[in-house]
């Protein structure tokens, strides 16, 4: 019995040899850039990427500088004087066959931009380079065995406001990042309720929503009263490209106006009255490093008018809307 099972296992031992030898590390690896420009955006094709890879653990190695990274010069953590500046594989475009998405009209979307580099160890360095933002990042890539073509995404978050971030497996930088200045800005939003009449502050802290999108009201309008309360904004020249999630949000404080603290110009700023179901919009250019401006609108009931412009906003009652009309 026991010669049977010495020879079993001398048979197996045989297998198991004779299938592993003839393995391989070495892949063909296929890189997919994308970026996503805002957070609530589909990341779209990234073109004039750069990347390479290192046979190296990113525990021990990184990348000093934006300068290095386009350089292909990684550095070892530990002794930053000892440095490495000959990639083992460069990316050059893509030449293969493709699983990507298809258009309507059936034809591959981004391939172009796609690039392909030899991966050939247990341990990879990838990096990849957008030149056009100045970001780099790099990734490990482990353990790929007896695989010849591997497809990778990476995506470039235009819209991370930090130096340094995380997305999945990769590492990012933005070494040019400047801290945005913030800058308190207030609503001063009053009703009217018959002509020459006092101005009147909201009945409750709920019944004006008031938001701001980092946007220009020269692209982008509501498209209705039921937009505005959902805080959707669309694009003038092409209404498939909607918004849905405002850039910053304002809340009512004791002083009733409605306060919000911004980063950016120009803003799109949006007040809606739920209450009497008008909105209004506007374009407002803050000095970021100047004082606290505050921007009042008035909602004038007694107007029987669709859309009338004052002091800059845009006030839309649709009770009076035409039929078979556009809001622009």
């Amino acid at each position: 019995m026991k010669h049977i099972i010495h020879a079993l296992l001398s048979v197996v031992a045989i297998l198991f040899v004779g299938c592993f030898k003839d393995n391989s590390y070495e892949s063909t690896y296929v890189l997919k850039p994308l970026i996503q420009n805002m957070s609530v955006d589909q990341p779209v094709p990234l073109a004039g990427v750069k990347a390479y890879v290192y046979p190296v653990d990113t525990t021990l190695w990184g990348i000093a500088s934006y300068e290095d990274a386009e350089a292909g010069i990684i550095t070892l953590k530990e002794d930053p004087s000892q440095q490495m500046t000959a990639p083992s594989s460069v990316a050059v475009p893509y030449t293969g066959t493709t699983d990507a998405e298809t258009s309507e009209e059936g034809a591959a979307v981004g391939v172009e931009n796609w690039l392909q580099m030899t991966i050939n160890a247990p341990q990879q360095m990838i990096v990849a380079v957008d030149p056009t933002h100045r970001l780099y990042g790099y990734t490990q890539q482990e353990h790929i065995l007896n695989l010849p073509t591997v497809f990778v995404s990476v995506v470039f978050q235009l819209w991370k406001e930090n130096r340094s971030y995380k997305n999945g497996n990769w590492s990012f930088y933005n070494d040019f990042l400047e801290i945005p200045t913030e800058l308190k800005t207030y609503i001063s939003p009053k009703i009217q309720t018959v002509e020459d009449g006092e101005l009147t502050d909201p009945t409750s802290a709920t019944q004006m929503q008031v938001y701001a999108y980092a946007a220009d009201t020269t692209q982008w309008y509501i498209a209705s009263y039921e937009d505005a309360r959902n805080g959707k904004i669309t694009y003038k020249s092409d209404v498939t490209q909607t918004r849905i999630a405002p850039t910053y949000q304002a809340y009512r404080e004791s002083s009733g106006l409605y306060g919000m603290t911004v980063t950016t110009t120009p803003l799109m700023v949006v007040v809606v009255d739920r209450s009497n179901r008008l909105y209004a919009y506007s374009k407002q250019d803050p000095d970021l490093l100047g004082a606290s401006p505050t921007y009042p609108v008035v909602f004038r009931l007694w107007r029987d008018t669709w859309i009338s412009v004052e002091e800059g906003w845009r006030i839309v009652n649709e009770n009076f809307r035409p039929e078979n009309t556009v809001t622009l």
